[in-house]
């Protein structure tokens, strides 16, 4: 290769070649960063929805093992009702375009949720651990439903809002005609926007 065709210069600091490409110029290497998910209020009704069917159909169609794997006391005629429940709740934050009511709606269950599991913890005294347990989980959960039910509830109150209406801004205090020459007017009245008569141009007199 000729000599001359080698653009690289030797970099006394630490003897590595100088191209001329700092490093704000080079690509960035290394595994991209992934973007910051956004949790819309859709996304959690949506979430919640599935939620709400599958934790229902367990306890629809398989009420027994249910209560097993929760540590619940229900009785099988009421925790295939409260299935009933969950899926006509998980299908209405699905299907509906306000997901408003539905999720307080799971706020709402969760509340007979906790109570149903409190008369469970004082009447069946030798599973108290996992009753404990379980209202320890449907505490997080109604936790989260009440976050997402009060998200929908501002973002429908911030979206409720009538844009704003500027249709009757100008630009100018007063009609065009009123206005012309008064800028000029302003700027020879004003001391500050004169120039000096030191460095004003010498005339005869």
């Amino acid at each position: 290769m000729n000599e001359t065709q080698n653009t690289s210069i030797p970099d006394p600091a630490n003897d590595k070649p100088m191209t001329g490409q700092n490093e704000f110029d080079k690509p960035s290497s290394g595994p991209a960063k992934p973007k910051a998910m956004q949790l819309t209020p859709e996304a959690m009704a949506k979430g919640l929805g599935w939620f709400s069917i599958a934790l229902g159909v367990a306890e629809l169609l398989a009420p027994k093992a249910t209560a097993q794997a929760t540590g619940v006391n229900y009785g099988k005629n009421l925790l295939q009702a409260y299935g009933v429940r969950e899926i006509a709740t998980g299908i209405g934050l699905l299907t509906s375009k306000d997901p408003q009511p539905w999720l307080w709606g799971r706020v709402a269950g969760d509340a007979l949720d906790l109570a149903t599991l409190a008369a469970d913890l004082v009447s069946n005294s030798h599973k108290r651990r996992n009753t404990a347990m379980a209202m320890i989980a449907v505490m997080g959960v109604t936790a989260l439903d009440v976050w997402a039910a009060e998200t929908a509830r501002r973002e429908a109150a911030r979206t409720a809002q009538p844009p704003r209406d500027y249709s009757d801004r100008v630009g100018m205090a007063l009609p065009p005609d009123e206005m012309r020459g008064k800028a000029r007017e302003a700027m020879q009245s004003a001391q500050d926007l004169q120039t000096p008569s030191a460095l004003k141009p010498y005339t005869l007199h």
